[in-house]
């Protein structure tokens, strides 16, 4: 599955829109960058302590919960609202490639989404998911590098730290697929892929950040029976 599909409700994405730029008292994804930047460039590292208060708001639980998102992925799957299961909420902050050190711990390398959550639960092979960017997002600006075609099973993936020492930012690894394509999208767009498709984050060679909202979702019925499975 890889689908490029409108936001349901627009208006109420566009109101976190704005809660998040005003974390920088911005009105703009430009302005906003341009304050981020700054702050980086002078060695003060916002963007982790931004992320994580948005991550902690009442705002960013409301949309986590807006039924936009279950109606999305039911679209998806071909099933109602209320048979899908939304899970693994987050929001990435992500600085523009010239912050060389920051892009590579950052940046993930190609990977399949059931390479990091299978062990975690709430999900499965089937699930799928839900990436929407806080802004347009073209190539040059790095959206979402995809293979064209998604995988039979999960692959098997290298794993390791960019932190060894601290051992934090996990990230594991699978081979580049022979052919890949750009999911690029305009604002109150999400793309939806499935768990078994290998990507990677694009490379974002402009001057502004990119801000991605995700979520991962599933159909109940799918996650019940790949958890009883593995539990036989």
């Amino acid at each position: 599955m890889l689908n490029i599909s409108k936001v349901p409700n627009q208006a109420d994405l566009a109101e976190f829109t704005r809660f998040v730029l005003n974390q920088l008292g911005a009105s703009s994804i430009e302005e906003f960058s341009a304050k981020l930047i700054a702050a980086h460039q002078n060695g003060d590292n916002l963007t982790a302590e931004i992320q994580d208060k948005i991550i902690a708001s009442n705002e960013f639980a409301q949309l986590v919960d807006h039924p936009m998102w279950t109606e999305l992925a039911a679209d998806a799957f071909d099933c109602q609202p209320e048979d899908i299961l939304i899970a693994f909420p987050h929001l990435r902050i992500d600085l523009p490639n010239y912050f060389k050190k920051d892009e590579v711990k950052m940046s993930l390398p190609w990977h399949q989404e059931a390479g990091y959550y299978l062990s975690k639960g709430n999900c499965c092979p089937q699930s799928v998911v839900l990436s929407t960017y806080l802004h347009d997002c073209d190539q040059s600006g790095g959206a979402l590098e995809v293979a064209p075609d998604t995988e039979a099973d999960v692959l098997d993936h290298d794993q390791r730290y960019m932190d060894p020492v601290s051992k934090r930012f996990m990230r594991v690894e699978v081979p580049a697929p022979e052919t890949t394509k750009y999911a690029e999208t305009r604002f109150g767009e999400t793309v939806i892929f499935d768990f078994l498709r290998r990507h990677r984050s694009g490379v974002n060679s402009k001057d502004t950040v990119r801000i991605t909202f995700l979520l991962r979702a599933s159909r109940r019925k799918d996650v019940e029976d790949y958890a009883r499975k593995a539990a036989s």
